[in-house]
């Protein structure tokens, strides 16, 4: 092979460059771009990954594309850059992964009992980006283009990279963006061809779609060595509710917010309550989740509530006066900030069918002093009907009981989203490490052609004291009602506790991803209803039947972008 001479800034638009690896000499590496939504694993081989060679984007969405390295010399610098005019690398980290997902959930009992894994442990998966410091290089060469440069001073034999970049919008030309890598006097050229349609997604707030994810504020201070509310705490909560909206996450927990008081109840902390909403509107949150004002009175399941940051049981009084005070607190920000329309509160996590009676009383206290606010929670089971506004159950109960959600929408006026956690495993859609990567994308498009209006999951950043995400990626104890079972590979957090801040994880851009397509699509049902669910259809019929192909979803994303570049210069949407 010979390597192609630089194309000038006026080519790059009209010229398609297959992905390939191109060589300066004959020895050195292999290079190859990868679809960023297909696994890649600490012993990935060139010869069997997904290529990306073209991608489909609207023209504000996101350019991402994984570049896979086999045969580097280890410890030999390591030095690449991408000709465009901004950019983002990452060097992509591996996670061990020793356990699998079990059939039902959690972690395996008995090796082997889910077939429904992409990969039987163990084996290292690349979940870690790790932002590089990159450097333009203006002009590149020609003067007629720019570099964004980086590189990895100790790469080991096999490296996976990832480039990232949020398009502008208003350039809806194809573009060709071109990666070279060096090692030594070995170089490698890439390229990856890029179709922006004349297509916008919302910005992420009050018009996108619902999506969250609970943070844990102690610790974004614990894992950072910070002090609890200091102002470097704070600087900390900053970018990790940025990272989470650059995800399209647009709801944020308000926890955290109340303070033990003598009297045996809570008092909310005006100040932190002001910060952490500061913080949220400042970097794009629109939806609030007031904190669970009441939990299990012993083990996860016990049958009783009591009141949160006390040890009464919400159904006597002094538990129902502490219940009433923290919702009449909530209340009096909501009111006194304008925040009613922003507003979804939280009852009680995951009751269940021994909790129907107590749940019921409990939510009927919080709406008591919460007049107007939409209530929302964990509740899969129809024994709970009339006893909030919001259903969110696991995406398994809501096939099981799908037409009684329909009822409730219709007969209560109610709303309907749905979570993963521990639980579904096997086939069914969840974000675990073990499931494909093209699970956490079509949970959305799912969503949206069952009417589905959001999503939830609890760990965002909640690995626990004994857990080092970058080692384990579950915690090697969690108690409750699974005795002692541990959580599946991923599910405590979905971004890392970096050097500086937070560092993304592979899982994360994909549940982004299929966020962005959740908008795509609802706008496509504006328009015609029976055309989206079509779409959706061709590569998902529900949370456990789909086709796990990126080839396939490339071709469905790219019609769904045509289909709409179409539609949106022509005739009213459809009755």
């Amino acid at each position: 092979m010979t390597t192609r001479k630089n194309v000038s800034a006026p080519c790059i638009a009209a010229t398609l460059l297959a992905s390939c690896f191109l060589a300066a000499n004959a020895f050195g590496f292999e290079a190859a771009t990868a679809d960023p939504l297909a696994w890649l694993y600490a012993d990935s081989k060139i010869a069997s990954v997904e290529r990306l060679d073209e991608i489909d984007v609207p023209e504000n969405g996101v350019v991402d594309v994984n570049i896979l390295l086999n045969g580097l010399k280890p410890g030999e610098p390591l030095k690449f850059h991408a000709v465009y005019s901004d950019g983002e690398w990452y060097r992509m980290r591996a996670v061990p992964v020793k356990r699998n997902t079990g059939l039902r959930g959690f972690l395996e009992k008995k090796p082997g009992e889910n077939p429904h894994v992409a990969r039987r442990a163990p084996f290292k998966v690349f979940d870690v980006l790790e932002p590089l410091a990159c450097k333009m290089i203006a002009p590149y060469k020609d003067g007629a283009a720019v570099a964004t440069a980086a590189a990895v001073d100790s790469p080991c034999e096999t490296e996976a990279l990832r480039f990232r970049i949020e398009c502008a919008p208003g350039r809806v030309e194809p573009r060709v963006i071109r990666f070279r890598i060096a090692q030594g006097d070995a170089v490698r050229e890439l390229s990856l061809k890029v179709n922006v349609h004349p297509v916008a997604l919302p910005p992420v707030g009050k018009d996108s779609f619902k999506y969250t994810n609970w943070m844990s504020f102690k610790n974004m201070a614990r894992s950072h060595g910070l002090e609890e509310w200091s102002e470097e705490h704070w600087a900390m909560i900053g970018k990790y509710v940025r990272l989470a909206v650059r995800g399209r996450q647009n709801m944020g927990i308000m926890s955290a917010v109340f303070d033990p008081s003598p009297d045996g109840g809570a008092t909310l902390n005006r100040e932190r309550f002001s910060r952490i909403l500061e913080i949220y509107d400042k970097e794009g949150i629109w939806y609030l989740e007031g904190g669970h004002l009441a939990g299990f009175n012993g083990s996860w399941g016990a049958p009783t509530f009591k009141a949160a940051y006390t040890t009464n049981i919400t159904t006597t009084v002094k538990g129902a006066l502490a219940i009433s005070k923290m919702a009449r607190a909530y209340m009096k920000e909501i009111d006194e900030r304008g925040l009613k329309d922003r507003w979804y509160q939280h009852v009680a996590d995951e009751p269940g069918g021994k909790n129907v009676s107590e749940y019921r009383i409990t939510a009927g206290i919080v709406r008591r002093y919460m007049p107007g606010i939409r209530t929302v929670d964990a509740v899969e089971e129809p024994a709970f009907a009339g006893a909030l506004d919001v259903w969110c159950p696991i995406v398994d109960s809501f096939e099981k009981y799908h037409a009684f959600y329909d009822s409730f929408r219709t007969n209560f006026g109610d709303r309907v989203w749905c979570y993963t956690c521990c639980i579904p495993g096997g086939k069914w859609m969840n974000r675990t490490m073990d499931g494909e990567l093209l699970r956490p994308v079509l949970i959305p498009w799912v969503s949206v052609m069952w009417d589905v209006e959001g999503f939830l999951h609890w760990g965002y950043n909640f690995w626990q004291a004994d857990q080092d995400p970058f080692k384990e990626p579950y915690p090697k104890k969690w108690g409750g009602a699974n005795n002692g079972n541990s959580l599946p590979p991923g599910d405590t957090h979905i971004v890392y506790p970096g050097k500086d801040g937070p560092w993304p994880s592979v899982r994360l851009e994909a549940t982004r991803a299929g966020m962005e397509d959740a908008d795509l699509l609802l706008k496509l049902r504006k328009y015609d209803k029976e055309a989206a669910d079509a779409t959706v259809r061709r590569i998902a019929r529900g949370f456990k039947d789909y086709t796990p192909s990126c080839k396939l979803y490339r071709e469905v994303r790219r019609d769904l972008l045509r289909r709409l570049a179409a539609d949106a210069s022509c005739g009213k949407p459809k009755k």
